[in-house]
């Protein structure tokens, strides 16, 4: 699978050294899971990891069994106690695009920009 520019800017920021064999390793569920095959669940997946290698497998095998728990745990807030859960972002669009308008990304704990 050829990934879109903004997917692969992601995993070498998240990943650094190890962005090969990152691209690698989805290259290759994407390919024995054409399920997985879509630049929704590849960001949900680049983003629940946070860089972590073993997460980043963690979350595959979770979304090998069902792609809707992904989704839910990467573009949903308010998951745990009696809140209605609502989506903050949407991984369809690419990582700069993918926050709400209601979400004020400036202040948003999962990614920090400097000189923002």
């Amino acid at each position: 699978m050829t990934f879109k520019e903004d997917i692969t800017d992601r995993i070498h920021e998240d990943f650094g050294e190890r962005a090969t064999e990152v691209t690698q390793i989805l290259n290759d569920v994407t390919t024995e899971n054409a399920h997985l095959k879509s630049d929704r669940i590849i960001r949900c997946l680049i983003f629940l990891a946070k860089g972590d290698i073993e997460d980043l497998a963690n979350y595959i095998e979770s979304a090998t069994i069902d792609t809707r728990d992904i989704i839910f745990w990467a573009e949903y807030s308010g998951i745990t106690g009696s809140k209605i859960p609502t989506q903050i972002r949407d991984f369809t669009k690419t990582f700069d695009k993918a926050y709400s308008k209601n979400t004020d990304t400036s202040s948003n704990p999962f990614r920090f920009k400097i000189g923002t």
